[in-house]
């Protein structure tokens, strides 16, 4: 189970959680929604559960997520997940709860997925 609380860290079933360290843009796997997906060019997943991609991008297991027009329930946790282990969300609070632009990765390569995302 994947839980945080914040300042006290991410967790999956008591394992501490720390997002990839990962620097070259190239090796790095994202995932997005389907427009997302149609939008890049880097190396992208589907999956069609923003709250489950945003536990791997705390986890390391995915790299980075963006999505625009997404509602607040299906980010609010994985969001403080993905701080808790050391990334990087935009400021999703002064969006319209129902219509958020989502970014989140690791410090390390989140100012490469926004130039990547410059459009979308």
């Amino acid at each position: 189970m994947f839980f945080a609380e914040k300042d006290k860290g991410a967790f999956l079933n008591n394992q501490r959680l720390r997002v990839s360290k990962k620097n070259s843009i190239d090796d790095c796997l994202f995932s997005s929604n389907h427009e997302g997906v149609k939008f890049s060019d880097l190396n992208m997943r589907y999956s069609g559960c923003a709250a489950l991609d945003l536990a791997y991008v705390a986890s390391g297991r995915l790299d980075g997520f963006f999505h625009n027009n997404i509602n607040l329930w299906d980010v609010a946790a994985g969001e403080i997940l993905v701080k808790e282990a050391g990334g990087l969300v935009n400021d999703i609070h002064k969006f319209d709860v129902n219509k958020i632009d989502i970014r989140a990765s690791s410090a390390a390569i989140n100012d490469k997925m926004l130039e990547n995302l410059v459009n979308f």
